[in-house]
Order: C-alpha cells, then sequence, then structure tokens
C-alpha cells in the first residue's frame, strides 16, 4: 500500500506539471495562484552552473536511498519523509532533463512560484527535522535547558 501512495503521488506531480506545460494559458488563473514557469535554478530559485546540477543530483539520490532503505529494513515511519524527498528530487531532475529546467506553477503571492514536487520536499525536510530533533531537556528549577 506505501508504495502504491507513493507512486500515486508522483503520478499526480509528473501529470499536473504536464498539464500546465500543454497549456501554460492556465496561468493566472484561480486567483493567482496559478504561474506557469520553467525554472533553470534551483531550490529557491538560488543559481547553479548547469553541468554541476547532474552529479550532485546523482550523489545527493544515492544518499536519499539509502537512508530510505535503512528505514524501509527497520520497518520505520522515517521511510515516508525519505521517500516523499525521492520523488520530488526525481521528479524534477527529470524537467531538467527533458525541459532544461523545473516545470513551476503554484504561485504564493510574494513568494516563490514552485510545483508538488518542491512541496513533497519540503514536506519530507520537515518531517525529518522534527522527528530529529533532540528532545529538550528540563533542569531542577523546571526550566527548559
Amino acid at each position: 500500500m506505501f508504495y502504491w501512495g507513493i507512486l500515486l503521488l508522483f503520478v499526480i506531480d509528473r501529470v499536473t506539471k504536464l498539464i500546465f506545460f500543454i497549456s501554460p494559458s492556465l496561468s493566472g488563473s484561480r486567483g493567482g495562484f496559478i504561474s506557469f514557469s520553467i525554472n533553470p535554478h534551483m531550490a529557491f530559485s538560488w543559481p547553479m552552473i548547469a553541468w554541476m546540477y547532474y552529479p550532485l543530483a546523482v550523489i545527493i539520490l544515492f544518499f536519499l536511498f539509502y537512508y530510505a532503505d535503512k528505514s524501509r529494513k527497520n520497518k520505520s515511519i522515517m521511510l515516508w519523509p525519505w521517500s516523499l524527498i525521492i520523488i520530488g528530487a526525481i521528479s524534477n531532475l527529470i524537467d531538467r532533463l527533458f525541459y532544461h529546467g523545473v516545470i513551476d506553477f503554484l504561485s504564493w503571492p510574494n513568494f516563490f512560484v514552485f510545483n508538488l514536487a518542491d512541496s513533497y520536499i519540503t514536506i519530507g525536510v520537515v518531517w525529518l527535522l522534527l522527528f530529529n530533533l533532540p528532545k529538550s531537556k528540563k533542569d531542577d528549577s523546571g526550566l527548559t535547558v
């Protein structure tokens, strides 16, 4: 069931990107929350030298798969955030290979334009951070240290 859920999220991301790539005229609809663009940069539109992106992406994906596999073997719920990050990264990598940039279409006013894959990555990272932050301890006075 888990793998079907992850596959479904991946397919939803790919289909929505394809819809906006084929019909960029949908931009500007839905109260300005839809804005088609192809982003040649990295996350948050940070520039990066193009030839560095692919080797870096492969190295990062290797580590992501490693940690996802560890979570799978341990039957850990942490397989979810690792998998969300992986499908987001793979989907954006597919965009870069075929469109020389990432297809973005979701726009938040005065913010970046992004896509579902970016959301998957963000949710996965936040999930990992929240579940892996050290627990705070209270000292004898009851104050959090």
